[in-house]
């Protein structure tokens, strides 16, 4: 066989391989799951919402996601950063519609972020009329829905048209509708998209939910509330400002605009996390330094915990090796040491000191010179000569005084006789 021959026998080989490899390979990916993660995304698309599916997308790395979404909407820009988290992070996803729920507006762009739709008897999927509705809201609304739709169904006219009327004219699609035009899938229960999608055979099926700070996220990134913090915060550091002494509203102030700042997509949330590690490891300083109730210890502790979660938090899972345990639990041992050190060293310091004059009044002395009641004297009391005045005559050298009182370094004595 002539070399050509085989040059061109190696070309087409090399191309059936590079076709078939890599269905063969989706074939094995897509089969090969043993886990499915269901997000309960049944919340307003707000920073707890972005929050918690970029938590649900770490723990899902080499699974398949399923976004169980009931939803009557949110904010845009939460929205676009949940759709730019789970298109870059090329986890294998689709959103279903439970029965009986409602996918509205940014819900609605949440659900097509995903590679495919299910939706339950009942539910509904659309109206994503933006609000505030000006002409350049909508557009960015319509272009961003009908790039997600075109990812899924194709650049094909009535998705084009489906996108715009969702947007313009808050079309919104019932269960039915949606099915019968090949928007989606049918799926009473999670048991029909694990069999339309994966063998059901071995399948582990993980349920994920809302956590406390994904919750108080959610509440706090509502413009009143943040907008309410941010006053907060300002009028508490002008009121640590102009009081005399430490009294912490400034810490609490700062927490608050941070807090508000994260709330309002501004802050990432590492700098949070350092931010209340800060706040806390001073509130503790001051504790230490400043007699008081505790109520600075007690602060400090809580905020330097809600930092070191949230740290852990906003950590992929996939980077905690266990080297990296070792190192975290080593440095426990000694920022908890350092931290006992610490408060027996307040305990000693504020045990109470005896003035100079409680230590010298009442004291027992010697006369190293005559003493009288206008010409001062020498007296030795406490390890040290200061100088005396009698309080009543003239005491000789040598006799034993008792201190009477202090004014300043001078002290008043009497003559002591011993009983």
């Amino acid at each position: 066989m002539p070399l050509s021959r085989h040059i061109e026998t190696i070309f087409y080989i090399s191309i059936l391989l590079l076709t078939i490899i890599p269905s063969i390979y989706h074939i094995y990916a897509v089969n090969s799951i043993s886990r499915v993660v269901v997000v309960e995304l049944h919340m307003a698309i707000d920073e707890g919402a972005v929050a918690f599916i970029k938590r649900s997308i770490d723990l899902c790395r080499d699974c398949f996601l399923v976004l169980s979404i009931s939803s009557n909407g949110g904010y845009l820009t939460s929205t676009q950063r949940i759709v730019s988290m789970v298109i870059e992070s090329n986890v294998r996803c689709v959103s279903w519609i439970p029965p009986g729920s409602q996918a509205y507006s940014a819900a609605a762009i949440v659900a097509f972020s995903c590679n495919g739709l299910y939706m339950g008897s009942g539910s509904v999927i659309g109206a994503v009329k933006p609000y505030p509705s000006d002409e350049k809201s909508i557009e960015a609304v319509k272009s961003l829905l009908t790039s997600l739709m075109i990812r899924i169904y194709g650049d094909i006219d009535w998705v084009r048209e489906l996108a715009r009327d969702m947007v313009e004219d808050a079309k919104a699609l019932d269960y039915s509708s949606a099915i019968s035009m090949g928007l989606a899938k049918k799926a009473e229960n999670l048991d029909d998209i694990i069999s339309d999608l994966l063998s059901d055979q071995g399948i582990d099926v993980v349920v994920l939910y809302p956590n406390l700070w994904e919750k108080i996220i959610s509440v706090l990134s509502n413009p009143v509330i943040y907008s309410a913090m941010l006053v907060a915060g300002t009028l508490l550091i002008v009121v640590e400002i102009f009081t005399t002494g430490f009294q912490g509203y400034g810490v609490a102030g700062a927490i608050l605009i941070l807090l508000a700042l994260y709330s309002m997509s501004l802050i990432p949330p590492d700098i949070v996390s350092i931010a209340l590690l800060l706040s806390g490891v001073a509130l503790l300083a001051v504790e230490i330094f400043t007699p008081g109730f505790g109520v600075f210890g007690i602060s400090g502790i809580v905020l330097t915990a809600i930092g070191m979660v949230l740290t852990i938090m906003s950590t992929p899972l996939e980077t905690m090796t266990p080297t990296i345990y070792v190192v975290v639990i080593g440095l426990s041992s000694i920022a908890g040491f350092m931290a006992f050190i610490g408060f027996k060293g307040a305990e000693a310091m504020r045990i109470k000191r005896k003035s100079i004059q409680e230590v010298l009044i009442g004291s027992i002395g010697i006369a190293k010179t005559d003493i009288g009641e206008i010409n001062p004297g020498v007296v030795y009391v406490a390890n040290e000569d200061w100088t005396a005045y009698s309080v009543k005559g003239v005491v000789k050298q040598g006799s034993r005084v008792r201190v009477v009182r202090v004014e300043g370094l001078k002290l008043y004595v009497e003559e002591y006789h011993e009983v």
